[in-house]
């Protein structure tokens, strides 16, 4: 059986007896494991060669439906993970560390209405930088490539490229921005997804302007460097330094 067609089974015991009158209306438990599920399948991204996943969860919720959840709050999170860390083996994923699930109230939700924000929360040793594979091998469905995938779709030569730099400064990977903008964030739904706490949820972005290239910061909590220096905005050059909280990358320009 398929962890997706489990859920239901797994929670079916944590549930019972006093929380079956807990979650007799409103939000359900099960719901929210699916839509984690989802967003784990649609938030996973590649790295060099291998296929990463979320690993935390922000869970939105309305009052009335975050006070029930409150009740059971450990529970519910430790069944969470292990959906998460089953769905992962099942699909042959790897997770940056382990599951993290939390549970917000949100004033601007109703009764039922829930929102999944998924994310990458990094070990030490875990790779930084990884982007989406596009669908269907169509280019239009991600801003920015692998530079291998670039190079099948025949795009590599047409793009300037960020090289992800190791602690050593020698690249550890070629990404190619293929179309604008680009947004650049810790949120798995980012084009170029930085798995550093360093770095906010939707931290930066790169905008073509003409032949320019432009670096924006989105309002960051630790802000953007280019070079050293913070930045608000700031024109790109060939071999300008970015770095986001502890991850650098090096803009290299279409020759």
């Amino acid at each position: 059986m398929g962890v997706a067609r489990s859920i239901e089974q797994r929670l079916e015991g944590l549930v019972e007896g006093f929380f079956t009158k807990v979650f007799r209306s409103g939000l359900q438990p099960v719901e929210v494991g699916r839509r984690i599920l989802r967003e784990m399948g649609e938030g996973k991204t590649v790295s060099v060669n291998k296929v990463y996943a979320p690993n935390e969860f922000v869970v939105r919720m309305g009052p009335e439906d975050h006070e029930r959840f409150d009740q059971m709050e450990a529970g519910l999170r430790k069944e969470f993970s292990e959906l998460v860390i089953d769905a992962a083996k099942e699909n042959r994923w790897n997770l940056m560390g382990l599951p993290n699930i939390s549970f917000h109230s949100d004033e601007g939700l109703g009764k039922g209405e829930f929102r999944v924000d998924a994310s990458f929360e990094a070990r030490e040793d875990a790779p930084g930088v990884s982007v989406h594979e596009p669908e269907d091998d169509g280019p239009s469905s991600t801003g920015a490539l692998s530079l291998s995938t670039a190079h099948r779709l025949g795009l590599a030569d047409e793009a300037p490229q960020l090289l992800v730099l190791g602690s050593d400064g020698e690249p550890l990977e070629r990404i190619s921005v293929t179309r604008h903008p680009v947004v650049i964030g810790r949120l798995s739904s980012t084009d170029i997804v930085l798995s550093d706490p360093n770095v906010s949820r939707r931290h930066a972005e790169l905008r073509r302007d003409g032949d320019r290239w432009i670096l924006v910061d989105l309002g960051s909590t630790n802000g953007t460097l280019v070079n050293g220096k913070a930045i608000k905005e700031h024109q790109l050059s060939d071999g300008d330094r970015l770095t986001f909280g502890k991850s650098e990358l090096v803009f290299k320009a279409v020759h």
